[in-house]
């Protein structure tokens, strides 16, 4: 079967998210803590997030047999490939398991290296944000552009904190606290897929977070980018795929933000 025009495609990806969700929350209480996989310090996993994974793989190698995959659960591991798949199937799994109603579904196609087509899907809600490069973002089928917030002052602000002990947990205090001095309100949702959407559409107005896996953030991003977003590295940079570094905002508290972050972690 030929890959769908991108149009096409984003169909395709919202009808799959849909099916994948239904199965999703079917299993939010079935569950049990015998389930429950610990694959690293606070990251957890299930069968349901395997499951997930294995029906969005099975169902985009029917629609593009030459693309290879980066998924979060390994059910396949083949980036040699012009076409890449990057799937997070359950994005916000402690959230999930603690019935927390906050978690999405991240799928984005990358070829040759650039991100052309996005979608983070909130399972709870029914909810596809997708995005075509080049072409605009939407929520549902309305067009979709980040927030106007001028002022840090005036700011809903997300991020997340680093898992691992080897991070400078001072720079991340530091930065948390300068949030909660000079920013209307601070939020920790535990979804980087969702905080990337929201950004996007304007419902939260900076996202920032280290140390992510591509998987949570490639679809997400080109969301922001074509909202009219900046998304850069804490280098200042746009290697957050590679770095795991990210900080998303609309084009006047972005670069604001980053001069807070860039003292602290430089």
């Amino acid at each position: 079967m030929a890959v769908h025009p991108n149009s096409e495609l984003r169909t395709y990806l919202i009808d799959l998210c849909k099916e994948v969700a239904v199965f999703i929350r079917a299993q939010l209480h079935e569950v049990s803590a015998a389930d429950i996989e610990e694959k690293d310090l606070n990251s957890l996993v299930s069968y349901v997030d395997k499951e997930a994974e294995n029906r969005i793989v099975t169902a985009l190698k029917k629609i593009t047999p030459e693309a290879g995959f980066i998924t979060e659960e390994d059910t396949i591991d083949d980036t040699n490939k012009s076409k890449i798949w990057i799937i997070d199937p359950l994005d916000g799994t402690t959230n999930y398991l603690k019935k927390i109603p906050h978690f999405s579904i991240s799928i984005a196609l990358m070829e040759d290296g650039v991100t052309t087509v996005g979608i983070v899907y909130e399972v709870m809600l029914d909810v596809a944000y997708t995005a075509i490069k080049g072409q605009g973002a939407w929520e549902g089928d309305r067009s979709i552009a980040v927030s106007k917030t001028d002022k840090l002052s005036d700011a809903i602000v997300v991020t997340g904190f680093p898992y691992r002990k080897n991070l400078n947990m001072e720079s991340s205090f530091s930065m948390l606290r300068f949030c909660v001095l000079n920013c209307r309100g601070v939020r920790r949702l535990g979804s980087a897929a969702l905080d990337l959407a929201y950004v996007a559409s304007g419902k939260i107005d900076l996202y920032y977070e280290n140390a992510l896996n591509i998987w949570d953030i490639a679809a997400g991003a080109l969301l922001v980018a074509e909202a009219g977003g900046i998304i850069k590295d804490y280098q200042g940079q746009e290697n957050y795929l590679q770095t795991g570094s990210i900080i998303s905002g609309n084009p006047k508290l972005q670069p604001l933000i980053t001069k807070e972050i860039n003292q602290r972690y430089t």
